[in-house]
């Protein structure tokens, strides 16, 4: 039950670009991680340039062709092998530059492995629900 937080700098998406981000994202839920569609959460930000530093230095004035992306991927830890992960990360600089295009800023995909006792949905943890599950 992958939940992602994608944030990127506003103005970079046009609604088709906005559309290809979240489909290749669930294409790496579904085909990298091996994750149900049915049960990921994407979450899109647009955060303006004025509010993204690099350095300590607004986007919007550093010269830095004013756009960058952050993929945040939250899982329950020990779900992911570790070249499972390295593939995500792989497929997410792929799929940031081929819908956005590529700039001086940096761009970060992540995957943070949760404790499944700490998170969850609908009232349950993430243990409680694979108990369930059997």
């Amino acid at each position: 039950m992958p939940f992602v937080r994608a944030q990127v700098v506003e103005g970079q998406l046009s609604e088709s670009r906005r559309k290809a981000l979240i489909d290749g994202l669930m294409d790496i839920i579904v085909n990298t991680m091996g994750r149900s569609a049915d049960s990921t959460v994407i979450i899109l930000d647009e955060i303006p340039a004025a509010r993204w530093f690099i350095a300590g230095i607004p986007l919007s004035e550093s010269g830095a062709g004013g756009g960058a992306a952050a993929v945040q991927i939250h899982v329950s830890r020990g779900t992911c092998r570790p070249e499972e992960m390295e593939a995500v990360v792989e497929a997410g600089k792929t799929l940031v530059t081929k819908v956005m295009g590529s700039w001086e800023a940096s761009n970060y995909f992540m995957i943070q492995e949760l404790n499944p006792d700490a998170w969850g949905i609908d009232g349950s943890t993430m243990t409680a629900k694979r108990k369930a599950s059997g």
